[in-house]
C-alpha cells in the first residue's frame, strides 16, 4: 500500500484515534518513574500512518534535573506545557507524540521523515523498583 501523504496535523482526531488504538492494543505506552526520573516510551501502528504499516517508538525523558548552582535541586515534570515540582509521582503524565515512523512521505519536507500528524496520550505512571537484588 502506498504511504499516506505527508500531512503537518495537531488536530485532536488524532488524539481520538490514538486513545482508541491504546485500548485495543494496536498502540502501546508506558511511563516509568525511577529514582525520582520520569520517562515515557510510546510505541506500535502511527495512528495515521497505520494504512501503511508503519510504527513509531518514541522515547522521552520527562524529567530534568533544574537549580544546580543553588543550595537545593530538584526534578522538574513538563505537564501540560509547563513545568511543575515533581511530588509523590503523578496518577497519569500526558506524554506528546509526533510521527516518527522513519519513511519519508509525500510532499513533506526535505529530509523529514514521518507522516506529520502528532497526538497526545496520557499513561499511568508506573514506580520502577530500585532494589539491587540480581
Amino acid at each position: 500500500m502506498p504511504d499516506v501523504p505527508y500531512q503537518e496535523s495537531f488536530d485532536y482526531e488524532w488524539t481520538e484515534k490514538a486513545f482508541g488504538m491504546l485500548e485495543s492494543g494496536a498502540l502501546h505506552g508506558e511511563v516509568v518513574s525511577r529514582e525520582g526520573v520520569v520517562r515515557s516510551r510510546v510505541w506500535g501502528k502511527c495512528p495515521r500512518c497505520e494504512e501503511c504499516g508503519h510504527e513509531i517508538d518514541d522515547r522521552q525523558t520527562l524529567t530534568a534535573v533544574t537549580n544546580l548552582m543553588g543550595r537545593e535541586w530538584r526534578l522538574t515534570t513538563r505537564r501540560h506545557g509547563q513545568d511543575s515540582v515533581q511530588q509523590a509521582g503523578p496518577e497519569f503524565v500526558p506524554v506528546d507524540v509526533s510521527c516518527g515512523c522513519g519513511k519519508s512521505h509525500p510532499g513533506g519536507p526535505t529530509g523529514s521523515t514521518g507522516c506529520g500528524v502528532s497526538f497526545r496520550v496520557e499513561l499511568p505512571v508506573q514506580q520502577a523498583d530500585t532494589g539491587g537484588g540480581g
